[in-house]
């Protein structure tokens, strides 16, 4: 999904940006059309951060065998954290930064 401008309404095409600032986990671009920086809400953006991090570690854990017992469990845990991720970055709403 493209993102939209908060501010003029325009999708922003990635090919496009010009403009990228990285703040920590934050990632903002500038829309091409009004100038705007945007990114994604803050609470989404640490949501989605940890919604990959549970893939990671998980799939970190059943590729080294550790704990196989629990490689059901871990697969789950990676599978919810990786639809949680996807869920937001397709269907969350951008924000504009001032």
């Amino acid at each position: 999904m493209k993102p939209t401008c908060p501010s003029c309404h325009n999708k922003i095409k990635s090919t496009e940006i010009k403009n990228t600032n990285k703040k920590g986990i934050f990632f903002e671009v500038e829309c091409p059309s009004c100038r705007t920086w945007v990114r994604l809400n803050k609470t989404q953006e640490i949501i989605k951060a940890a919604g990959i991090s549970l893939l990671l570690i998980t799939s970190l854990l059943n590729i080294f065998s550790i704990k196989s017992e629990y490689s059901s469990i871990f697969s789950t845990v990676g599978f919810a954290g990786i639809f949680i991720a996807m869920l937001i970055t397709f269907f969350s709403k951008h924000e504009a930064i001032k």
